[in-house]
């Protein structure tokens, strides 16, 4: 009798590929130093529909904010190659045809990419219990691992730091709007990871403004303000 409950084989890995999963294993990243010196990572993910449990993912792109700066040199775009395309509809959200889908790179290697890019860094997206349910699942489940890394919200933090524009601000077009963020494209992992980026840096100058100096105590705030909403 098979246990009805067993995870599913892990796909084999080569050498290589087994090397990189167990560098990567354990990750630690350090909140306590000055915003201003982090590095953080701010990604993007293309999904085959907005069910974050099951649909899968077709591309992942990131931006990595270094010192105050957007780092223009080093940034990831990778897609996952697809067994079978997403739907007709689906694409026309997307924008990643069949055959891009099928041509991209294996699973676990675009993984390992992502982990790689993203070691020591605190993750940031709009809206990021999405994009952080989506990656974390295909971790798990094309390399076994279960990487506690901390995330912030854009979505959240920038109604706590501007109040009196969250009225009219809901989605990201709204934000970059509001602070007169011009973009060269939206709508693609990439290019709203660099979006994303663009407002998390008109983030954390507030957030130094208010008197917070550091990640942990923007994460303190973030759980306080959490735990506010649900008394």
């Amino acid at each position: 009798m098979i246990w009805p409950f067993a995870r599913p084989a892990l796909p084999p890995l080569d050498a290589a590929s087994s090397a990189r999963r167990v560098a990567l294993a354990r990750q630690e990243v350090d909140l306590k130093r000055p915003l201003a010196d982090m590095r953080w990572c701010v990604v993007d993910v293309e999904t085959g529909g907005l069910d974050a449990a099951r649909d899968p993912l077709l591309a992942i792109g990131a931006v990595a904010i270094e010192r105050g700066r957007i780092v223009l040199d080093a940034s990831l775009e990778v897609g996952l190659t697809q067994a079978q395309s997403t739907a007709a509809a689906n694409i026309l959200i997307h924008g990643i045809g069949g055959s891009e889908q099928r041509a991209g790179l294996a699973p676990h290697e675009a993984l390992l990419d992502w982990l790689e890019f993203s070691r020591g860094a605190p993750r940031v997206a709009f809206h990021a219990a999405f994009d952080q349910t989506v990656l974390q699942r295909a971790v798990r489940a094309q390399l076994g691992l279960a990487i506690d890394a901390p995330w912030f919200d854009a979505a959240v933090v920038a109604p706590l730091l501007f109040p009196d524009a969250a009225p009219h601000c809901r989605h990201l077009d709204d934000w970059l709007a509001h602070f007169g963020i011009a973009v060269y494209a939206r709508h693609g992992a990439l290019a709203d990871a660099y979006a994303t980026a663009e407002l998390w840096l008109i983030l954390l100058q507030a957030a130094q403004r208010d008197n917070i100096a550091t990640a942990h105590q923007l994460r303190g705030l973030l759980r306080a303000r959490r735990w506010l909403s649900v008394h």
